[in-house]
């Protein structure tokens, strides 16, 4: 037994100063990919699409943002294809919008917009993470099963929905999200006629930054348990 007066962390679980060896409190147990499998499958998008986008994320943008963000948005996607110098203004812009904490995955994420708009696929990795972390801590403050941090981000969502019924909206965003994000066998997406195979564009990746930080503000304005994980800040154990 640690002496009264210590903390320690082991394992991410922490041991608080008035422990008697029960475990009261623990740190996320983050693991990247969990959310499930990209639908693209590059690394890279292809220079000609980088002002495409799928109608999915369009349409979530439309309804999530405000007019103003909206066109700020759009905006940015467009000077990330223009000079050297609109380029580093745009990456400045979308680094501010998401930062640290928590320190994973988002402590990554920086290092992904600078690679805009070439590189594409690991951006939406990581915003995806991010998205997967704060459903399911939502949902264990709620359920107390820790099954759900083993779960990806379509089944996590699905107990989400129980844990929250009134948030009927949120739900629906959630879903359209994972659908955009991740496979499904079940649901394959539309693609404009001038695209023969899905790879995220630049395009897609600035309105699903923007998505990404509207979505992360509403679940820890309704969890406390998404509020302290996206804190990087430990969360009790059930």
């Amino acid at each position: 037994m640690l002496p009264i007066g210590r903390s320690s962390a082991v394992n991410g679980i922490i041991v608080p100063n008035n422990w008697r060896g029960q475990i009261v409190e623990m740190m996320y147990p983050y693991e990247e990919d969990k959310a499930g499998k990209l639908r693209d499958r590059h690394e890279t998008g292809k220079p000609g699409e980088a002002l495409q986008a799928d109608d999915q994320v369009i349409s979530l943008a439309k309804e999530l943002l405000n007019d103003s963000l909206y066109l700020e948005a759009e905006s940015l996607a467009e000077m990330l294809t223009g000079p050297r110098s609109e380029k580093a203004s745009a990456r400045v812009r979308l680094i501010t919008i998401l930062q640290p904490p928590p320190k994973r995955p988002i402590y990554y994420l920086p290092r992904e917009i600078r690679s805009l708009p070439h590189w594409t696929r690991n951006a939406m990795r990581f915003l995806g993470d991010f998205i997967d972390m704060l459903v399911k801590a939502s949902t264990y403050e709620k359920m107390g099963d820790e099954d759900i941090f083993r779960s990806s981000l379509g089944p996590a969502i699905g107990q989400f929905k129980k844990a929250f019924p009134k948030e009927e909206k949120l739900v629906d965003w959630l879903m359209r999200y994972n659908r955009f994000l991740y496979r499904d066998a079940k649901h394959d997406m539309d693609l404009p006629a001038t695209r023969k195979e899905h790879r995220f564009t630049s395009r897609e990746v600035v309105l699903c930054i923007f998505v990404t930080k509207e979505l992360a503000d509403r679940l820890t304005l309704l969890s406390e348990f998404a509020l302290r994980v996206r804190q990087d800040k430990p969360i009790p154990k059930k």
